[in-house]
């Protein structure tokens, strides 16, 4: 809400317009960055989860791989799109920086 709110301002206030081609490019590359983040989970998950049933028993023992997938099955979602919202954002950042970089005289 307050990325939005400040957006919106940015967008209508005029003292605050230089500030619109931050806020649209680290909107759009942290979306990039969430997507791409939880693509990568499928992508490493999908192979592991895929032969598993809903009827299956009881789990023979506790592996570290095991340990690792329910890890990744529980806080994965979490930390890919925390990571891939923080990274976009970052890089969306650096380009605003870049093209509203004034060159030195």
């Amino acid at each position: 809400m307050a990325g939005a709110a400040a957006t919106l301002t940015a967008a209508f206030f005029s003292p605050a317009k230089h500030l619109l081609a931050f806020a649209w490019r680290m909107w759009l590359w942290g979306s990039i960055g969430l997507i791409i983040a939880n693509a990568m989970l499928l992508a490493i998950l999908l192979p592991f989860l895929s032969d598993v049933g809903i009827a299956g028993g009881a789990p023979r023992h506790n592996d570290v791989l095991g340990f690792v997938l329910l890890s990744l099955v529980v806080f994965g979602p979490l930390l890919f799109s925390s990571a891939g919202v923080i990274l976009g954002s970052w890089y969306g950042w650096r380009l605003a920086r870049r093209h509203t970089a004034q060159p030195s005289v």
